[in-house]
């Protein structure tokens, strides 16, 4: 009878469509809990009781159907689908299946639309009975998975359908399965169907595949290295270099981490993955289904950290937090820049707006931000009660214990930015409260990068909660008429500035005509400080051998040129625990499982002739950090020659490409005698037999990226004009060039730096900038603002400070103007 009806008849149908809103309704409910975090067991459950309520309602519906109502099945269609809402509404209170990832959500609503549309099939043209053949047919793949992934659940289910139908839930995938099945053979899509399912199978058998081979190459290489350990470093960093990134590997080192994984592998899936504890909280049917015939993964949970971490940049995802930040988002963006061009520096505000959507937590917001070589965190605030609070600076530990103590205890007001490896600064904020919006401002005094005859403003990207639907508001002042190279994409001229409004971009730059430096002083207590053009001085030096620190980035042509200018210099690589000298032919055999490796730690402390080494590098962006290898042999031998006396610094050519944070780190730690060129150039370096000197001394500083240096000499009477940015900048670097190897050994007196730091406010391995809600609270934990300092850095501060001596002088002739001004009262008061 069903064949016969028009298309004008089903779509008008009102019990059809009576049912089919109530389905509508039940899944905009669904989205509506998920939209906005109602969270709470009794919320939960309140919302999982409406969808079984309107199942159980549209059931009753249904019973009282006459037999010869043509769309009963349809109608049986509905029903079902509202229990699958309800099971997942179920879900979220005893998490039998966890979060669905994105893939298999989209599969759900497509195989339910699927499912509304076998009503119509009989009046679709071929190609889209084709079609919905096809799709229903993968549908009955996810169905029939679902069934198995519930099979250990049915004999609690069956005690279970007592209380409230619950038990009946987990019996809703098989029901679908069937369904699906008869619908398939009633309207002869047999073919079609087939199709999707095939497909859909095989899909699963080459994840599967490729899962397992995934699996055996982390095992082989971790299990291997675990035993051997010739270069001492650790079985997780061999790993993670010798891993391709991908989909799949990515899934293998998150499984147990983000993506659910059965507990009890004796089982067809087994009874663990169903417990609250289990690990993950993400359901993949791929991952879940590739478990069962893979091996058990050999790196433990924190090592798979620490390879994501090495692979994937994931270092900002596993800060450690005192509370969760999962509701937050970042909504707006404010950013003021302000240039130097003829000094070439920049000062650069970021004021951010950071919302936490959940109705009940309060949360703490966790930021990194990236900065420019040779670039330091000069003022943070935080604004409390709607009012702007500028930061104190003071020593990391007490910054640290402060804020701790605060957020951990007390849960109040502080926010906390603290130096880290790599040219990374954390800022974090606490508390975001539920449904409302905190603001931070952190400001950043970087050089500007000399580059190709360009002068480049890189923006400073940050990585923190979701930014995704953020504005941007960007204002940058002092670009002149004539200096803009290229103006980025979006940005138009508003009254001498630069402007900008919209979607927030991580990755822009500025490019400017490059402003030969001019010099320029500042000066504060009795110093001054002067920027001048640096330009690269060398000498004469003795090369025993050329060593490559080769990884993906080279290509063979890189090693094919740099042996051809060698002439008689043997070019050694670090293979197998032991450096090996290359042949001049036939060396590919040599650096080949070099190449596959995503990154390098070159092991400056094993090299035999440090003094006569020339180490060539073409960086990979990616590596773990010192910190990451704490605990290490490597790490530990590492330490002990750079602690040496004897030790020197080592020659270091870069050719190519960005700083990993492993290097990022010792260069930081003025280990190295640094220079940057082409292979041409190295060539020319080679044949003269020079190098780079090394240009910094306890009074000079040297910003390579802006080919600068800025010298600091005792001079009261110097005549100021630069912007006090400067005695900053000069004074971070400075601390980096003090503490040098003391940062990768840890060795003591570093303490002396402190009051250079608080003198500059500049936020560096020693020092952070902390807000906290009230004088008592600096109080307690001794955080005293020194007042002979900088403070915090300001979009209008340019110049210089007068010293004390010079305040004293101008008051003298303030007070010298007024009184000739007031002279004739004065004269009549007294008489």
């Amino acid at each position: 009878m069903e064949n016969s009806l028009s298309l004008q008849q089903r779509l008008t149908d009102h019990r059809y469509l009576g049912f089919f809103s109530l389905l509508v309704f039940s899944l905009f409910s669904f989205f509506i809990g998920n939209t906005f975090d109602l969270d709470g067991d009794e919320t939960w459950f309140s919302l999982f009781l409406i969808h079984a309520g309107l199942a159980i309602l549209c059931l009753i519906g249904y019973i009282t159907l006459k037999k010869d109502y043509p769309f009963k099945k349809d109608v049986g269609t509905i029903i079902l689908l509202l229990a699958l809402i309800s099971c997942y509404a179920l879900n979220r209170e005893m998490d039998i299946f966890m979060e669905s990832v994105p893939w298999m959500a989209v599969l759900l609503l497509i195989s339910g639309a699927a499912l509304l549309l076998l009503r119509y099939a009989d009046l679709m043209p071929r190609w889209a009975r084709v079609l919905l053949g096809f799709t229903t047919g993968i549908s009955s793949v996810l169905f029939a998975y679902l069934a198995i992934y519930l099979i250990p659940l049915y004999g609690i289910a069956i005690a279970g359908i007592l209380m409230l139908g619950i038990g009946l839930h987990a019996f809703v995938p098989a029901f679908l399965l069937y369904h699906t099945i008869s619908a398939i053979r009633s309207l002869k899509l047999g073919k079609p169907a087939l199709a999707g399912a095939v497909l859909s199978l095989i899909i699963i058998v080459v994840f599967c595949v490729k899962y397992a081979a995934v699996v055996n190459d982390i095992n082989r290489v971790y299990n291997r290295k675990t035993v051997e350990g010739k270069d001492d470093l650790p079985a997780w960093v061999e790993t993670s270099r010798q891993v391709v990134p991908g989909f799949v590997a990515d899934r293998v080192l998150k499984t147990g981490l983000i993506y659910s994984s059965p507990e009890l592998r004796n089982d067809v899936f087994g009874y663990g993955m169903f417990m609250r504890d289990r690990m993950g909280s993400c359901h993949d049917p791929l991952v879940t289904t590739a478990q069962l015939f893979a091996q058990e993964l050999a790196p433990d949970k924190t090592d798979r950290y620490k390879i994501l971490e090495a692979l994937y940049d994931g270092r900002h995802d596993q800060q450690d937090r005192l509370w969760s930040g999962d509701d937050l988002s970042t909504r707006y963006i404010h950013t003021q820049i302000q240039l130097w061009p003829e000094q070439h520096l920049a000062y650069t505000e970021k004021s951010l707006t950071v919302f936490n959507q959940s109705n009940w937590r309060t949360e703490e917001g966790i930021y990194s931000f990236e900065l420019p070589e040779g670039g330091v965190v000069t003022s943070l605030s935080l604004w409390i009660n709607g009012k702007e609070e500028k930061a104190v600076l003071t020593t990391k530990e007490k910054a640290d214990s402060a804020y701790k103590t605060i957020v951990g205890r007390e849960a109040r007001d502080p926010s906390l930015v603290r130096w880290q490896e790599g040219n990374i600064v954390s800022v974090r904020v606490f508390p975001v409260n539920p449904q409302d919006k905190r603001v931070f401002k952190i400001g950043v005094t970087a050089p500007l990068k000399s580059e190709n005859g360009k002068m480049v403003y890189e923006n400073i990207a940050f990585k923190g909660p979701d930014f995704r639907n953020a504005t941007e508001f960007i204002s940058i002042g002092n670009l002149g008429q004539k200096l803009l190279a290229r103006k980025p994409a979006g940005f138009d001229r508003t009254e001498g500035r630069l402007e900008r409004e919209g979607a927030y971009r991580p990755n822009w730059r500025l490019e400017m005509e490059d402003t030969p430096l001019r010099p320029s002083t500042f000066t504060f207590n009795g110093n001054a400080y002067t920027i001048m053009p640096y330009e690269t001085q060398r000498s004469t030096v003795a090369t025993s051998a050329i060593y490559l620190d080769i990884n993906h980035a080279w290509t063979y042509g890189d090693v094919r040129r740099i042996i051809d200018m060698s002439a008689n210099l043997p070019v050694r690589v670090f293979s197998n625990g032991q450096f090996t000298d290359l042949p001049k032919n036939n060396f590919q055999a040599y650096i080949a499982p070099l190449q596959r490796h995503r990154f390098s730690l070159f092991p400056f402390h094993r090299l035999p002739d440090p003094a006569g080494a020339l180490v060539v590098i073409k960086s990979a962006e990616t590596s773990p950090m010192l910190s990451d290898l704490e605990g290490s042999a490597f790490r530990q031998k590492l330490s002990e020659k750079l602690a040496d006396p004897q030790f020197p610094k080592i020659r270091l050519y870069d050719f190519g490409g960005r700083f990993s944070p492993y290097l990022a780190s010792l260069r930081a730690s003025r280990a190295f005698r640094y220079e940057k060129g082409t292979q041409e150039q190295l060539r020319e370096l080679l044949s003269k037999g020079i190098f780079a000197d090394d240009p910094e001394t306890p009074d000079r500083v040297v910003i390579h990226e802006a080919k600068a240096a800025i010298v600091r000499q005792a001079d009261s009477a110097a005549a100021g004009t630069g912007p006090d940015h400067l005695m900053r900048l000069f004074a971070y670097n400075h601390i980096l060039q003090q503490t040098g190897k003391g940062l990768i050994t840890g060795s003591e007196g570093q303490e002396n730096l402190i009051a250079e730091a608080k003198e500059a406010y500049v936020v560096s391995p020693i020092s952070s900038l902390v807000v906290l809600e009230t004088k008592q609270d600096y109080e307690r934990f001794d955080i005293k603002d020194s007042g002979n300092s900088l403070r915090n850095a300001a979009l209008n501060d340019s110049g210089s400070v007068p010293e004390p001596h010079e305040w004293a002088l101008i008051i003298i002739a303030i007070l010298s103007v007024y009184l000739y001004l007031n002279r004739r009262r004065w004269t009549v008061f007294n008489a």
